[in-house]
């Protein structure tokens, strides 16, 4: 095979691939459009947590202020935290003992 023939045939292959590569990207970005809102919510979230974290007196104070003003509707939100951490406590021990 001399060196035309063979440029012609790395050539055909490299247009294959970016061919190839371009379909996948395609693909991928379909799939990924299914997990934009979700991921959103989770950052949305992340960002809440680390605003608490830095921020503890000031949460402490609304969750004080929230439990003067509306007990029952505080106790409401209480619970479902406490089985939010709950869950997240048993899911990470349940982590840590797999690996």
């Amino acid at each position: 095979m001399d060196a035309k023939q063979q440029f012609v045939r790395i050539a055909k292959r490299r247009a294959e691939l970016v061919e190839r590569s371009a379909a996948q990207r395609a693909e991928l970005a379909g799939a990924c459009l299914a997990w934009r809102a979700p991921l959103a919510m989770a950052d949305r979230g992340v960002a809440v947590w680390r605003f608490a974290k830095r921020h503890k007196v000031l949460v402490a104070g609304m969750g004080a202020m929230l439990a003067v003003v509306r007990p029952f509707h505080t106790l409401k939100w209480l619970k479902r935290g406490w089985i939010l951490w709950r869950l997240y406590r048993g899911a990470t021990a349940a982590a840590g003992k797999r690996h």
